[in-house]
């Protein structure tokens, strides 16, 4: 019998946080020091969406300012219940689905990163492809 994988085996729950008002140079450094490939990003203490490495490229590769551009302007917003979402949003799964659900969920949806959420719908942390499929090689 095959053993089911849970996303929270695989969540880093440490993540680094970058503030929605931050320049795109300031999310450039933070994704350096903390050799991440993504960024969660806060506004007033509450999560408002992630910050990816295709998201700081798109910013890149259409010469916005390092200095004077916010990551707000190009960021992925999340709308973590489901409603009101505005523009493109982050996907979200909960913590106790099956890794290879969150697998066909990112195939399907071309992206490399979720968020995962827990009771209630908090945020929890944030997974990335690359940790899916570490833990399924592991297992």
């Amino acid at each position: 019998m095959q053993k089911i994988l849970k996303v929270k085996q695989a969540i880093k729950r440490k993540f680094p946080v970058i503030e929605r008002n931050e320049s795109l140079r300031a999310a450039i450094n933070l994704m350096t020091q903390a050799d991440a490939s993504v960024l969660v990003v806060k506004a007033e203490g509450e999560l408002i969406g992630i910050l990816t490495v295709s998201d700081v490229m798109h910013g890149l590769a259409n010469d916005y300012d390092l200095e004077q551009t916010m990551i707000s302007t190009f960021m992925t917003e999340c709308t973590v219940d489901g409603k009101n979402a505005r523009g493109k949003s982050c996907i979200q799964l909960d913590e106790d689905q099956d890794v290879m659900s969150a697998i066909k969920v990112m195939y399907e949806g071309g992206i490399n990163h979720l968020l995962v959420t827990g009771a209630k719908n908090q945020p929890l942390g944030v997974v990335s492809n690359l940790e899916l499929i570490k833990l399924m090689a592991t297992n």
